[in-house]
């Protein structure tokens, strides 16, 4: 089960960075099993309050971006890390995937679109959801 033992709170001050950091004895299909767990934690609600701080800031995703993220997460890709740090605006919430995208690419939900920036310094591809004036991020 997707546990906090794997997330590295990063943040500082307002700036909100998780990163996703198996254990290193942890094998292909074990990290494999985690991140199934993270998808189906993304596909229900939080019912009691008590979500882990990287989870509470993923389910703040738009609705049709979550479900890139949770399609790319069973089609085996991997969540690196979430973070909110007011780039590219206030309020974005930007995900780090470890491959490329697969399920997303060929057919991002209505409201997501997909383009592939090829940018050694910025990312390959990359998913986005733009809410009133925010603009929310998956990439890779």
């Amino acid at each position: 089960m997707a546990t906090d033992c794997c997330w590295k709170n990063n943040s500082s001050g307002n700036l909100l960075q998780y990163d996703f950091l198996p254990p290193s004895h942890w094998s292909s299909e074990r990290v494999a099993a985690e991140q199934s767990a993270i998808a189906a934690l993304l596909e229900g609600e939080d019912s009691d309050g008590g979500a882990p701080a990287w989870l509470t800031l993923a389910r703040r995703l738009p609705s049709a971006l979550r479900t890139a993220l949770i399609a790319e997460l069973h089609a085996g890709n991997q969540l690196a890390g979430i973070a909110s740090q007011g780039w590219p605006n206030d309020g974005s919430i930007v995900a780090n995937m470890r491959e490329r995208f697969s399920a997303a690419r060929q057919k991002p939900p209505p409201g997501v679109a997909w383009r592939a920036p090829n940018d050694p310094h910025y990312a390959r591809e990359e998913l986005s959801q733009k809410v009133d004036a925010v603009e929310f991020l998956i990439i890779t």
